[in-house]
């Protein structure tokens, strides 16, 4: 090889070497600027510095489910105080005796929610027989009984036909003591915060009504659809999903019974008439000084 190749391709050679660069130098080069870096900026900075890498993931429970209970329903008994103290000594007493000790009752199972207590079948094996719902707003009063630790009863207010009103206790059995307590506890928060919601969206409803009349229903945005279907309170539902309300059936029409009624109408003009001594055409001839305005 000629002295001047051989120069021209070592010298090519040391070029390449010099422009690779070494392994890891741009980890090197990002770890140096994150440490100049850490070294500038106070412990805050860094801290938010150090969540952007962070992964942003996190679990929210939106609505949990509402707790069930397996309980041994005794029966009802009706009862003529609403609530207070011992108001349930009695009918609690006549429960008791009436399912031999806790022997005799239906096994079901409770469940708590802001809709109240509703109670369905535990052995129900394909038969769909229907459950039962005690609205909130019609419990008047909760307890574990303190004579039975382990029964836990509640009055409720049944309404009956021609808005008449009877109260009744319902009485349970379950398992422990503390899960008795644990219900009773359970319902009376749930009642009192499903009556504060109620308040509140009940004067919101009221301020709304108020401005409208006031101002006018143009002016006064209506209520987005999203809480009419979502932020409505369960602890009183309106007048027309209640037990209660009159229900409303198909109106048909009976083309028989209304020509009836206009031959009977008929009838009854023509025996006016006869009455009076004049026929029914003379009331509208010309002339005859009826019907008719007199001539000036």
């Amino acid at each position: 090889m000629l002295p001047w190749k051989r120069s021209k391709v070592e010298l090519a050679a040391g070029e390449a070497r010099r422009q690779s660069k070494p392994k890891g130098y741009a980890v090197s080069v990002h770890y140096s600027a994150l440490t100049s870096l850490a070294r500038a900026c106070p412990e805050s900075a860094l801290h938010r510095v150090g969540s952007m890498f962070r992964s942003k993931r996190r679990k929210f429970r939106v609505t949990s489910e509402d707790p069930t209970y397996t309980v041994l329903y005794l029966g009802n008994a009706t009862t003529i105080q609403s609530k207070g103290e011992g108001c349930t000594d009695l009918a609690v007493c006549k429960i008791w005796s009436k399912s031999e000790a806790g022997r005799q009752g239906t096994k079901m199972k409770l469940t708590i929610s802001a809709q109240g207590i509703r109670m369905a079948h535990a052995e129900d094996k394909g038969l769909r027989r229907p459950g039962h719902l005690y609205l909130l707003h019609r419990v008047t009063y909760c307890v574990a009984d303190p004579r039975l630790p382990r029964v836990f009863a509640w009055i409720y207010r049944h309404e009956l036909k021609h808005k008449a009103v009877m109260l009744r206790c319902h009485a349970v059995l379950v398992s422990k003591p503390e899960k008795a307590k644990a219900m009773a506890l359970l319902l009376y928060q749930t009642s009192a915060t499903a009556l504060a919601e109620f308040r509140r969206l009940k004067k919101r409803d009221d301020a709304r009504h108020q401005q409208q009349q006031l101002v006018g229903e143009q002016s006064i945005p209506l209520v987005p659809l999203r809480k009419l279907l979502n932020g409505q309170c369960c602890y009183k539902p309106p007048v027309e999903r209640s037990r209660s309300a009159p229900k409303l059936g198909s109106i048909t029409e009976d083309l028989l019974g209304e020509e009836q009624e206009e031959r009977a109408m008929h009838c009854d003009c023509e025996d006016i008439l006869e009455a009076l001594g004049e026929p029914e055409g003379e009331l509208l001839r010309p002339g005859s000084g009826r019907g008719e305005s007199p001539e000036l």
